[in-house]
């Protein structure tokens, strides 16, 4: 075979698995092979369902290594699935909120938009309930919500909740943002903690079902198997499905917690770009002054970049901002994904934007505030407060969470 041929086969190869380590270690290629996700687990022990009447929570993120959906893994080991539950962006991710999922013919019942919480009938005659979703370690990620409310319902209505557990997409070991205060909950700030929580969804479960709930829910996590905080996501030669749909990379995920506070003001966070949330601007931005007052700041893990970008894709019901108008802003190029602090990054970008940018505003309904959980971010914000000065203020209630989220963490 030529070798220009080879060459050739193996870029496309490198190219259609961008999150999989094709010539790893042979310690990381162990680590691969002996890990199991939390419904593979499940799934192994399938014979604890049986006879059980079991629903669903999940989306297209729940599925195994081998892309099986969980739903269709249940049903193929016997196991009565009655109906599903579906989050935001819905079963299949893609907005359609329909009744009865197509493949497999079980209704499905949103917990998006009129109702967030599976009520007393939903949930009559269901024995216990599976919830298999992929999410990015994000408190406004409508999904901890999600998780939440259904912990709340299967505790009033003495059901059985299995969480199955999944990897954290950014570092596990990142924690930061303002604790979530009174009087600022919203489906997109439910659960009372950082914006950036270190946790897998289980051990989020577990935190959920005690400091809010007194362990009243009967809670099972469906645990990982193989798996430490020092694994790197891209490592683990996992299928990467879009949670959400403009969730498109890994890489995406690991920006999300830095430029997602833009969707409070009346900048681009990328949206209807090919890089959503890693570009960031609108048309009177000064690219190059802005990506060097951002890299001034010394913040590691990351080199911000001047770019230009046209949002032209409407990839969800709403038309991203500045639809089809070239905007200037930054790339923000992750180096060091352990190195990298996404919420002091989005504090910087909030900074130097109200700083160089005399057209920049925060959105008069205030929704930062939600996405913050706090006012104190707006108001620092407008009163001209420093980067440095806005994250000294969450320093102590920041450590007072981490002291209680250490008692929950499952995976060294």
């Amino acid at each position: 075979m030529p070798l220009l041929m080879i060459k050739s086969i193996l870029i496309c190869l490198l190219l259609f698995f961008p999150s999989r380590s094709m010539f790893g270690s042979a310690e990381a290629n162990k680590a691969v092979t002996e890990f199991t996700l939390g419904n593979e687990y499940l799934l192994n022990r399938a014979d604890v369902l049986k006879g059980l009447n079991i629903a669903v929570l999940t989306n297209q993120t729940g599925i195994t290594r081998d892309g099986t959906h969980i739903v269709d893994a249940l049903i193929s080991k016997g196991i009565n699935v009655a109906k599903i539950f579906s989050p935001e962006h819905g079963i299949r991710g893609d907005e359609n909120y329909s009744d009865v999922d197509e493949k497999s013919g079980k209704p499905i019942i949103s917990l998006y938009g009129g109702k967030n919480k599976p009520t007393s009938s939903d949930l009559a005659g269901i024995d216990a309930v599976v919830y298999d979703i992929q999410d990015v370690g994000a408190r406004f990620y409508t999904y901890t919500s999600t998780l939440y409310y259904l912990i709340e319902a299967c505790s009033e209505n003495n059901v059985k909740l299995i969480v199955c557990d999944r990897p954290v997409v950014i570092d596990p070991d990142y924690v930061d943002g303002y604790v979530l205060s009174e009087g600022f909950t919203s489906f997109v700030g439910t659960i009372p903690a950082p914006a950036v929580y270190g946790m897998t969804c289980g051990e989020l479960a577990l935190y959920l079902n005690s400091v809010v709930y007194g362990g009243k829910c009967t809670l099972e996590v469906s645990r990982m198997q193989g798996y430490q905080r020092n694994m790197d996501y891209d490592s683990l030669g996992l299928l990467w499905v879009k949670p959400s749909p403009s969730m498109f990379y890994p890489s995406t995920a690991v920006c999300y917690s830095a430029s997602c506070f833009l969707e409070g003001t009346n900048v681009s966070e990328g949206r209807g770009t090919d890089k959503p949330f890693e570009y960031l601007g609108a048309p009177w931005v000064d690219k190059q002054a802005l990506a060097d007052e951002l890299n001034s700041y010394g913040l590691s893990g990351v080199i911000f970049k001047p770019v230009t970008f046209t949002p032209s894709e409407k990839i969800s019901a709403y038309p991203p901002k500045f639809f089809n108008q070239e905007c200037n802003g930054i790339f923000i190029s992750v180096t060091d994904k352990r190195k990298f602090e996404p919420v002091k990054a989005g504090i910087a970008i909030l900074a130097a934007l109200r700083k160089l940018c005399p057209e920049f505003r925060l959105n008069k309904d205030n929704f930062i505030d939600k996405l913050a959980g706090t006012d104190r971010l707006r108001k620092g914000i407008l009163g001209g407060l420093s980067m440095i000065e806005i994250i000294a203020e969450w320093q102590d209630e920041l450590e007072t969470f981490k002291s209680v989220r250490n008692q929950y963490l499952l995976y060294k």
